[in-house]
């Protein structure tokens, strides 16, 4: 069944869902949307926040969520959207890991990627297998502030590569690449990176007419399969 595997609907931990009700409204926006199953990733900023502190948090989140997932009948795995720094490499990340699975989603900083950073990384990427497999999130945003070939040399690290659904949206000024990466290969997960019901919703609908009519059905129930792979702790 339909996965979103990037959310902020966990209550008050980050920028998502300030409270309860808002992540109510919406799991009941992916249920309309036939998403029943949900990765949650909040964000996880190192250089805010201890590992310890984050984790009791995200543990208090999870206690007031849980009961809504289950009384709309989806099911959550809870993980969280790591911001990269060097300090990352002294921190016990399994525990950052999606519930359940090896998978941890990374999130680049938003800057030119310089080609000492990008080497610095693929040591960093390199470090963690086989005990961790890294998601890179939204891999289109970072073209607001470095160019294609920079990414398509970060993406050489072994590593799954998730593209936001809203920016599927026409006239969206990265969809050109996003289904260049799609074409060869190189992007294997979609997800909303909802944090509201209103500026930034669920809106996984939006990915799979685009995809499917841009380039095939068949390559969505790909995508489709490869969620429900991470989900389960399976390889994609």
């Amino acid at each position: 069944m339909p996965v979103d595997t990037h959310t902020h609907i966990l209550p008050g931990i980050d920028d998502g869902s300030p409270n309860a009700a808002v992540s109510g409204k919406m799991l009941e926006a992916q249920k309309r949307l036939g998403i029943d199953k949900v990765i949650l990733t909040p964000h996880f900023y190192l250089s805010q926040q201890s590992l310890d502190s984050f984790l009791e948090k995200r543990a208090r989140a999870i206690e007031i969520f849980s009961p809504i997932a289950e009384s709309l009948g989806i099911e959550a795995r809870y993980g969280a959207e790591v911001l990269y720094t060097q300090s990352l490499a002294d921190t016990e990340l399994e525990k950052l890991c999606i519930s359940g699975t090896d998978y941890m989603m990374i999130e680049l900083p938003y800057q030119r990627l310089t080609n000492s950073f990008i080497n610095e990384f693929r040591s960093f990427a390199g470090s963690l297998a086989p005990d961790i497999r890294l998601i890179l999130a939204h891999a289109e945003r970072y073209l607001d502030y470095t160019d294609e070939n920079s990414l398509y040399e970060i993406m050489e690290c072994d590593m799954l590569v998730q593209l936001n659904s809203g920016d599927f949206r026409m006239f969206s000024r990265h969809t050109g690449f996003m289904y260049e990466l799609l074409r060869h290969g190189l992007a294997h997960l979609l997800g909303s990176d909802c944090h509201n019901t209103t500026s930034r919703p669920p809106n996984m609908d939006i990915a799979k007419k685009a995809v499917s009519k841009k380039l095939s059905p068949k390559l969505y129930a790909r995508l489709d399969h490869n969620a429900e792979a991470v989900f389960e702790g399976r390889s994609v």
